[in-house]
């Protein structure tokens, strides 16, 4: 009869820690763009009840420049109370057992033009389409275009970091302002032909005053 008993109470253990569990998304983008913006049929985890959680069920932070979701219990309590206090870090609370830690973060994050292609593709034409965010956050991140040769890149410059001082790149301020045809290549062949016209005119001017 104990035995019985015994069998009972830990299968209602069981069942009563099965309810109080709970499902949020757990991923980073250091290895997973999908953790962006997820999927609400993938990435999800199911995260085991804990007595030291409970108006909070999910968390959403930035570590480095990466986006990390995951469990609240997974946290330490100093990380949970400290999440609240800094601009990096968000708790939620699931509703209808719905994972709330899915949206975009932070809000704000920069949308540049993203694509590769020859300057015969489209992604060398004016853009016309949305731009989609970046992957990596940086708070005064930029978009760029470069074009090398017959390459054409256009991104946010936090995954562009060698557009930085590069005269083969455009970089720009502002939510898809990277959407315009850009040529950076032929523009500064021209720019140089017409400062080399211009500098031999000058020099055979002066050397005609000298004579």
């Amino acid at each position: 009869m104990f035995k019985y008993f015994a069998v009972v109470a830990l299968m209602l253990a069981y069942s009563a820690g099965s309810a109080s569990a709970f499902w949020c998304f757990t991923c980073t983008t250091f290895n997973s763009s999908n953790c962006l913006v997820p999927d609400q049929n993938v990435l999800l985890s199911e995260c085991p009840p804990s007595p030291d959680v409970s108006a909070v069920t999910c968390y959403t932070r930035i570590v480095g420049q990466d986006v990390e979701r995951g469990c609240a219990t997974s946290l330490a309590p100093a990380e949970r109370d400290n999440c609240a206090l800094v601009n990096n870090c968000q708790l939620c609370s699931n509703e209808n057992n719905t994972a709330c830690n899915g949206n975009m973060f932070p809000h704000g994050r920069l949308n540049c033009h993203q694509c590769e292609g020859n300057t015969n593709s489209t992604c060398a034409e004016e853009i016309q389409t949305e731009a989609t965010p970046c992957l990596r956050f940086v708070a005064d991140d930029q978009c760029v275009v470069r074009v090398r040769e017959n390459n054409v890149v256009r991104g946010c410059l936090s995954e562009h970091e060698a557009c930085r001082n590069n005269r083969e790149c455009h970089v720009c301020s502002g939510n898809g302002c990277n959407f315009r045809h850009f040529e950076y290549n032929a523009a500064g062949s021209v720019v140089a032909q017409i400062q080399l016209l211009v500098g031999a005119i000058l020099l055979s001017g002066f050397v005609a005053n000298r004579l």
